[in-house]
């Protein structure tokens, strides 16, 4: 996270500096292989490209690439909320990740536990449904073994109140122990482990996400220098720590800036990713969000190798993008909230964390100060905007599926609510007209920051404009495209072992109408697998299709399709997934 650290004098020399800036370790693409593109022709026959993505092998940790990051105090006290909330009688949910179901993923960074008059109902108003916040030891135990959670409690209750839910980073360090450096001293260690679990014990039933330490593969977060093998065992320690505090505890880690595959490999060595319930990253670096793609894959593929009794989930803890003058501006700033949202969803990452909610500053030149989705006086910005309309728009909608389009650079995300579907679109190339095979008479549009249209139909087809800001299309009950509904790959990213016998996991959900038809797994155009499907109303079936895996290594690109008998809806009756072959 960006931001300032506190001031003391060490008998060393003088570590947390104020107000310093970050850098942040640039996503490495020479790690991984190119990302791999995928079409689908529009017809009824779907071809699918595959690409073998080996693990990256150890090397030194390449020299950071420095991106702008901001810097701001991390825990300033400000006036008392003057809104009177109205507590939400729905509990909140407890010790687990959200489902992709719009808006329960999406959430922001924040620098407050008190909040400015009004500000608190802004940010439920935007539909934000987490943030994430520094839990600050030194500012916790100011008196060895005396532990003060007064400062934080105010922030727990108040976010309660708005059924907003909390990830707290338990980070940096204690001039009590070790001279205020990241405790890497049995001594130190132990302190930070105890300060852990009395935070897990503090706020249990809460339904806190525990994250451990920040961005600590930077010396700017682990001063003097980044050190994984002391950071990886406080992250053993203190995780061993809140699991006996409360072994109901979720916990996360290790937050690294950028893809650090050498780090992320040492902390494997370790035994760290077993101590785990999900890992943490800040994919700073890229210059869209689309970009993230192979990246989630790689990661996703390598902790198979330190988790290989179940898929350890990736969770964006940290991520934005500047709108500073000069820069992409406030409009495309808007335009990357959502699409990265919606890409996250569509690579199996149940939590998004926007960075930041809120501006540092009025310099609109200023790098550090214009990564808010709001403005320093609080007045919202584009940003704010397409975070609010993604959320009401889709809102109750779950993820179903990326179908595949025949141009790379175009993306269509599916959603479902109950028995109506509706789509995201958008495209990282330039404007144009694109025509989806779907008949209607028309379909409500809902543009990024909330204007509402109707797009008629043309010629049996829908012409809908695509361009870089994503669009809704919202389809009723009584529209040909509810039979694109009723079906999702479990997870977009699906591991199998190298043999015979394993299949591709798809999911058809609880509808009130039957589903019949044949479900196909293709590569590279040829039918890898296929099984017959038959549901009943109201009936959620699971679904496994037979894979033939024989001369396909690494991750490869393959499309899942559901082939009803009267051909309705092809070719978008499919879905892009990932399939990680194993040993």
């Amino acid at each position: 996270m960006r931001k300032c650290q506190r001031c003391f004098e060490g008998l060393l020399l003088l570590v947390w500096l104020v107000g310093c800036a970050a850098p942040v370790v640039q996503a490495d693409p020479s790690t991984l292989p190119p990302a791999t593109t995928y079409t689908l022709p529009p017809t009824a026959t779907l071809t699918a490209t595959s690409t073998t993505t080996p693990l990256p092998t150890p090397t030194d940790t390449p020299t950071p690439t420095p991106i702008p990051t901001i810097s701001i105090p991390l825990l300033t006290r400000t006036l008392a909320p003057t809104d009177a909330p109205t507590p939400d009688p729905t509990p909140l949910p407890l010790w687990t990740l959200p489902e992709r179901v719009i808006p329960e993923p999406f959430g922001v960074n924040i620098h407050f536990t008190h909040a400015l008059p009004g500000e608190l109902g802004l940010l439920a108003g935007g539909g934000f449904r987490w943030v994430r916040m520094d839990m600050l030891w030194n500012t916790v135990e100011r008196t060895p073994g005396h532990y003060d959670f007064q400062e934080y409690d105010a922030l727990v209750a108040a976010m309660a109140q708005r059924s907003i839910r909390i990830l707290f980073i338990l980070d940096y360090g204690n001039p009590l122990y070790d001279y205020g450096f990241p405790p890497h001293s049995p001594e130190g260690r132990a302190a930070f482990a105890r300060f852990a679990a009395a935070a897990a014990r503090h706020y249990r039933g809460k339904g806190i996400i525990w994250e451990i330490w920040n961005e600590p593969n930077l010396d700017q977060f682990w001063p003097p220098k980044a050190d994984v093998e002391h950071y990886g065992a406080l992250l053993l320690e203190a995780a061993d720590a809140i699991r006996r505090a409360d072994p109901t505890a979720y916990i996360v880690a290790p937050a690294t800036s950028g893809y650090d595959w050498p780090f992320w490999m040492a902390l494997g060595e370790l035994g760290a990713f077993k101590k785990l319930d999900a890992v943490t990253v800040h994919s700073y670096g890229l210059e869209i969000p689309e970009q993230v793609g192979p990246f989630y894959v790689q990661l996703t593929a390598l902790l198979r190798r330190y988790s290989p009794a179940w898929k350890l989930p990736v969770l964006s803890g940290e991520w934005g993008y500047t709108s500073v003058r000069g820069g992409i501006g406030e409009e495309q700033q808007a335009q990357y909230l959502a699409r990265q949202w919606l890409i996250n969803l569509a690579y199996d990452v149940n939590l998004s964390i926007w960075y930041d909610w809120r501006n540092d500053g009025v310099d609109p030149a200023a790098i550090e100060q214009n990564f808010g989705t709001v403005r320093y006086d609080l007045s919202p910005k584009p940003a704010y905007y397409a975070a609010q309309t993604l959320s009401r728009t889709l809102g109750g909608y779950r993820f179903l599926r990326r179908i595949p389009l025949e141009r790379a650079d175009d993306y269509l995300l599916l959603f479902q609510k109950e028995t109506r579907v509706a789509l995201a679109l958008w495209t990282t190339g330039e404007t144009r007209a694109l025509v989806l095979p779907i008949s209607v008479d028309d379909v409500k549009t809902v543009l990024l920051t909330g204007v509402v249209g109707v797009t008629p139909s043309q010629g049996g087809g829908l012409v809908v404009t695509v361009d870089q800001s994503p669009r809704y299309l919202l389809f009723r009950e009584d529209q040909a495209a509810t039979s694109l509904g009723g079906w999702r790959p479990y997870e977009s990213l699906q591991w199998l072992p190298a043999d015979d016998g394993h299949g591709v996991h798809v999911v058809f959900e609880s509808l009130p109408f039957s589903m019949f038809g044949e479900m196909q797994v293709r590569v590279q155009g040829k039918v890898r697998g296929t099984t017959t499907v038959a549901t009943h109303p109201m009936e959620e079936l699971h679904v496994y299709v037979p894979v033939d895996v024989s001369g396909l290594q690494g991750n490869v690109l393959a499309e899942v399709v559901f082939i009803p008998p009267d051909g309705a809806m092809l070719p978008l009756q499919s879905a892009a997934l990932w399939l990680l072959i194993g040993e």
